[in-house]
């Protein structure tokens, strides 16, 4: 499927829309993969490669290739974490430790567990591995593990652990009975003097607000600002929608914004209010809309841990696609006219209106049908928007469309001179080119140019106005005026005109004749070709 491009850049929000722009979306399935459906935590590397715990062990991205390395016991790798040693931690069922590339470049996993007391060694699934100052944490349903070198320390949960994440530089745990922590010279202390977390509702993520605040993500209730040992909920009726949602994880897209990971609606950006600035969900191209794990790579762009599979946006990439009323079909032609975005598709025309952003991308609407049918082109000529279409030539206004000529098939439309209001306008058909006269504000057909039936995708008018029609296959063609043999010159390009027509093939200088496409550029007229541009 094709889409509209639009190179532009930053956003608004407006609730029960999304925006009419998103970037692309690439889906990785099992049968790229070649792993297990959960995708439970991704991290990078310092050389980019991205790693993923999945329930069938540790997978390795290259940008091309996946390689998947399996724990010893063959259990689910729940969560992983690249140490300041480059090495990549992950923990299992009952199996904690790291891998590291061996001789041959593959990865090899080295074990940790048998650092730990016997007591100690059944300790079931490791949900977070947080590094910090060097040490690195593994968290258990009821012990954390400090490793520091060789040495190991163990904290007990006083209930159950259910939570363990980093923010400023400060490790949090949570406890089933004895709620938010802080980890502070080796004792676990309460983080939150007033206000509370809801009991049994886990806390997914902890991340920078402000230089004295921090937002908390909880999986039931929504996401809380926690400040100077206060913690309460965040102030929007979208708090709502993220606890029926719930959100499973969260990370920071820069400093105003965030990405939050839901179990039944994928992601949402919003920023530090909870305004909803974009969602991605399966109507947007992700494979499924449970989202386990949220990670943002190098390059500012999102990687996403599905529930069966694992998705890729490119965030950060200044190309945002359009898919208009999300319709089959292909997009020929687009243009921005009295402050609404029209998009002409092989299915229809369609519009929006337009917010006052600074990226277009994200102004949110959603996109209304003008004409049904196949749509050649736009173009804007005398403040008026001129439609090219299979069943003929349309005035458009607003949401509405007008013929101007029942003629099938009109390619694109070319004002004849540079006067404003041009008089008169070239239009490429599929039987030739035709005239349009411009008077009181309307359009109204003038004639034909008569002995010339190729169809004129492309028209351009130079200098001298004259018209240059492009075939894709038949050559290049220039048609000018002449004098007729009363010594007169003819009516400039009407329909009773004398004509003049050069044919340029490869017998004059084109590379080919095929693929030959003439435009203006610069306010001269250039030729597209098999082998570069030609004057």
């Amino acid at each position: 499927m094709k889409r509209f491009l639009l190179l532009l850049f930053l956003p608004l929000s407006v609730l029960g829309q999304n925006t009419i722009g998103f970037p692309e979306v690439l889906n990785y399935s099992r049968q790229e993969y070649l792993g297990g459906l959960q995708n439970w935590d991704i991290r990078q590397d310092k050389n980019g490669l991205i790693y993923v715990a999945n329930n069938e062990g540790l997978l390795s991205f290259d940008g091309k290739y996946w390689n998947l390395y399996p724990l010893p016991n063959k259990t689910i790798v729940r969560s992983v974490e690249i140490g300041e040693d480059q090495k990549i931690y992950v923990g299992g069922q009952d199996e904690l430790g790291y891998f590291e590339p061996g001789k041959n470049g593959h990865l090899v996993y080295h074990s940790l567990t048998g650092l730990l007391s016997k007591q100690d060694r059944s300790f079931g699934d490791v949900w977070d591995i947080v590094m910090i100052n060097k040490d690195i944490y593994f968290r258990t349903a009821y012990k954390i593990f400090r490793f520091r070198g060789s040495a190991v320390q163990t904290y007990n949960a006083p209930s159950q652990w259910l939570f363990m994440g980093s923010c400023k530089g400060i490790l949090y745990a949570q406890d089933f009975r004895s709620g938010l922590l802080r980890f502070d010279n080796n004792i676990w202390r309460q983080a939150i003097n007033t206000g509370s977390i809801p009991d049994n509702d886990p806390v997914t993520a902890i991340m920078p607000s402000s230089n004295r605040s921090s937002l908390v993500a909880t999986l039931k209730n929504g996401l809380f600002v926690l400040q100077d040992g206060d913690i309460r909920p965040i102030n929007s009726s979208n708090n709502r929608i993220f606890s029926n949602e719930r959100i499973y994880a969260a990370t920071p897209i820069d400093s105003n914004w965030l990405a939050l990971a839901t179990n039944s609606n994928g992601i949402y950006i919003v920023d530090h209010s909870g305004n909803i600035i974009q969602q991605f969900s399966k109507k947007e191209q992700l494979q499924n809309n449970n989202v386990l794990s949220i990670f943002l790579d190098n390059q500012r762009n999102l990687w996403l841990g599905l529930d069966n599979g694992i998705d890729f946006i490119a965030y950060n990439s200044a190309i945002k696609h359009i898919t208009p009323m999300l319709a089959d079909g292909s997009g020929y032609t687009s243009i921005i006219f009295g402050n609404r975005l029209y998009a002409g598709t092989s299915t229809g025309l369609y519009s929006v209106e337009l917010q006052d952003v600074k990226d277009l991308s994200f102004s949110k609407g959603d996109f209304s049908t003008v004409v049904r049918g196949q749509i050649w082109s736009l173009a804007e000529i005398n403040n008026t928007l001129l439609m090219g279409q299979h069943e003929g030539a349309y005035m458009v206004e607003g949401n509405s469309a007008s013929q101007i000529s029942s003629q099938q098939g009109f390619w694109n439309f070319v004002p004849l001179s540079n006067i404003f209001p041009a008089p008169k306008v070239v239009a490429g058909n599929y039987t030739g080119i035709r005239f349009f006269d411009y008077l009181n504000g309307n359009f109204s057909p003038s004639g034909q140019l008569p002995g010339f039936d190729e169809s004129s995708r492309f028209v351009a008018i130079d200098k001298s106005n004259q018209v240059w029609v492009s075939h894709p296959y038949h050559g290049v063609y220039r048609i000018s005026e002449y004098e007729n043999n009363l010594g007169q010159s003819s009516a400039q390009f009407s329909g009773t005109m004398l004509s003049k027509i050069d044919t340029f093939t490869n017998k004059h200088g084109l590379p080919s004749l095929l693929n030959n496409h003439a435009y203006k550029v610069r306010d001269e007229v250039v030729l597209a070709t098999e082998k570069g541009v030609y004057e």
